[in-house]
């Protein structure tokens, strides 16, 4: 979805802004170069945005790289339609703009992961789609950026024309790149159920499997020059069908249900348990203090009741002895009367020792909440108990299983050491993921709360 959104506006330029873009480039440099140092800015300080849309839309389209996509797809467009075509008429005046246009565009995308590329080398996270995404932008970046200098017109006309165009043809290598790192970052999302991800690889595969059946086409129809166009064109058609089939197969989910996410990822979730003693050492240990002077006091009292009710049940007994000619109906009176005052002072003697009950900020219980993560909703589950924190269980539906982890890795036991969502550090790289983790956290602990 990003892409498309990302193709269109794209294609509105190209189209609709040709003769402002022909005359006036420096303007659309600048705009994109604002743009693009706006949006690094914004995703590597410490603002919070809320906003799925601001974040995923507004400034993912650029820092993820869709729109710097967009603009090579037109670039390379250019050179795949017909001669003679109205697209072919638009794009070739102005393709060297566009491709200028469009590395600086792709520079939001390359500082944005190109800093969490580096955190993750330095943590020791280099799994094999890390080596090999890292080699694939190093050698785009190293084809891209002769190649967007020697587009400046200045730089062109200083250029002889053979050798231009022979350094020019890299340019099919980093279109094929691209094309090659979106399917190695995308495929594993996309055979996970991730949403989203199966839609962009089909118009990826759309847009650069076109591409390069028709710059093929357009190749053999200059040179063989054919009488009749009917077999390129069905060779043409099936070569763009197969592989965009195929990858579409290949990326297809076929082990979760999407209609069930959260359910799918809480079996899988990472659960932190913690002792009392690590989360409320002081008030636990207070608590206790107390609970067990007041059960000595309590026993003592409870003894002391004990040889009172005896002490004064001899006496009655003496008295009922002396007075055994009293009347009947007065002896059972005074009985009944002596009994009942031992009782009475034992429950007067004993009533202090119930005292004043301990007040806790937290109910005793479990309880969920959830918030927005990276890419979807995250969710925390928590156990409380006397006012500590005994369990904490998160998973998100659909965040990258790495960032995730190592945010729960830093955050949680934070939480959990104390009892608060407050105050708590995201893990560097893993910011949205962390954040989302202590939204969700601290809603828990508002439905806890006393």
């Amino acid at each position: 979805m990003l892409f498309l959104i990302a193709l269109i506006i794209a294609a509105f330029v190209a189209f609709c802004l040709d003769k402002p873009l022909k005359k006036c480039p420096a303007a659309f440099y600048i705009t994109a170069a604002v743009l693009t140092i706006a949006s690094i800015v914004i995703l590597q300080s410490d603002i919070r945005i809320t906003s799925r849309f601001v974040r995923d839309y507004v400034l993912g389209i650029f820092s993820r790289g869709a729109m710097g996509t967009a603009f090579w797809a037109l670039v390379m467009w250019a050179g795949a339609f017909p001669n003679g075509s109205a697209p072919i008429k638009k794009l070739m005046p102005i393709r060297g703009e566009l491709s200028i246009t469009a590395a600086i565009l792709t520079f939001s995308h390359i500082i944005t992961y190109g800093m969490q590329y580096i955190t993750n080398l330095i943590n020791g996270r280099t799994g094999s789609d890390f080596v090999i995404t890292s080699i694939v932008c190093l050698v785009m970046v190293l084809i891209m950026t002769p190649l967007t200098v020697m587009s400046v017109k200045k730089i062109r006309k200083k250029m002889n024309a053979k050798t231009w165009k022979k350094i020019q043809r890299l340019a099919y290598i980093f279109y094929a790149l691209i094309y090659v790192h979106i399917l190695v970052l995308f495929l594993p999302k996309a055979q996970k159920g991730r949403e989203g991800y199966f839609l962009n690889i089909i118009v990826y595969s759309a847009v650069f499997v076109g591409y390069a059946v028709m710059r093929i086409r357009k190749y053999y129809l200059a040179n063989k020059k054919p009488e009749k166009k009917l077999v390129p064109n069905a060779i043409s058609a099936c070569a763009f069908a197969l592989p965009v089939a195929f990858v579409g197969i290949f990326a297809h989910n076929t082990d979760v249900k999407p209609s069930e996410p959260s359910i799918v990822a809480e079996e899988k979730a990472g659960t932190f348990t913690f002792s009392p003693e690590t989360t409320a050492v002081t008030g636990t240990a207070v608590t206790t203090a107390k609970d067990s002077k007041k059960s000595s006091e309590t026993t003592a009292v409870t003894d002391k009741s004990e040889k009172t009710t005896t002490t004064e049940a001899v006496t009655t007994a003496e008295k009922k002895e002396k007075n055994e000619k009293s009347d009947s109906t007065g002896e059972e009176h005074e009985e009944e009367h002596n009994s009942e005052e031992p009782a009475q002072e034992q429950n007067e003697e004993a009533q202090p020792a119930n005292g004043p009950e301990v007040t806790y900020k937290y109910r005793n219980g479990e309880y969920e909440a959830e918030a927005e993560g990276y890419a979807g909703k995250v969710h925390v589950k928590l156990s409380i108990e006397n006012d500590s924190i005994t369990s904490i269980s998160a998973w998100a539906d659909d965040d990258d299983p790495e960032y995730f982890n190592d945010a729960m890795n830093t955050v949680i036991p934070q939480i959990g050491a104390k009892v608060s969502a407050d105050g708590i550090d995201a893990c560097s790289g893993a910011t949205y993921s962390s954040n989302g983790i202590i939204d969700a956290a601290r809603k828990a602990l508002e439905q806890a709360m006393n």
